[in-house]
């Protein structure tokens, strides 16, 4: 299988490589990442200017780009072989409830949406417990339960968030986005007019079936998410009106 590999984190970034290191044992590797950290830089495409790629080796591509800028740069230009799927990671630092919307990791799956296989962002909480390296080989293994499984709509991208326990595989729950309580508040820099943005919030929906709940037993959270954004129950009463 042909994986088209990025991340937010940057090309050097230990997750990516380390993921890149156990993919390439089993499907055909191509890379297209950041010159520099892009977290938290959602889905935005640099439109304003042009982008610098360069190709350090083969299928190896550094951008000065968004994560967004990376994966839709190499599917519509640079790779002229037909990509499977789109994997993004290894990110250092959970992406789970809200922070679906904001992340990177997840933004530049979600630009593989239209191949064969469904889009696959994964994330590592912490590693106080657990090495990148063997979260790049958990990592790899869940990608062939997803490959593997015919249930799984392409159109549906992979949340997959990986605790920091030494855990195998098998200990994973399929799960739903939790929420976060509102952020905390920007701070006032002591230099004039600078300001930076607060921590994200604490989980406010935990409960049993969330992504939140399932890091918090100790299990790996796969959390399946549609594209479409439209409140379909809210539109349904309004046309039934």
């Amino acid at each position: 299988m042909k994986i088209l590999m990025s991340n937010d984190d940057g090309y050097h970034a230990s997750g990516i490589q380390a993921l890149i290191k156990e993919l390439e044992k089993h499907h055909d590797i191509y890379v297209a990442a950041p010159s520099i950290n892009h977290s938290a830089g959602s889905s935005a495409l640099s439109v304003r200017k042009d982008i610098k790629v360069d190709n350090i080796r083969k299928n190896h591509y550094i951008i000065d780009g968004t994560p967004a800028d990376c994966v839709h740069i190499a599917l519509t230009c640079l790779i002229e072989d037909k990509i499977d799927m789109v994997v993004s990671g290894i990110n250092l630092g959970a992406n789970l409830g809200d922070d679906v919307i904001y992340s990177g990791t997840v933004a530049a799956a979600l630009e593989g949406r239209h191949l064969e296989m469904s889009p696959v962002a994964i994330s590592l909480v912490s590693q106080n417990n657990i090495s990148v390296d063997e979260a790049a080989l958990l990592s790899s293994e869940i990608i062939e339960k997803i490959i593997s499984n015919k249930k799984i709509s392409r159109n549906t991208l992979l949340n997959v968030n990986i605790p920091d326990k030494n855990v195998n595989s098998n200990d994973f729950n399929y799960t739903r986005l939790g929420k976060r309580d509102l952020p905390l508040p920007a701070s006032k820099l002591v230099k004039k007019n600078f300001y930076s943005i607060g921590a994200a919030g604490p989980p406010k929906d935990n409960t049993n079936g969330t992504d939140f709940f399932s890091i918090d037993s100790d299990k790996i959270s796969i959390t399946p998410i549609i594209y479409d954004l439209t409140d379909k129950n809210i539109l349904d009463d309004i046309n039934n009106k």
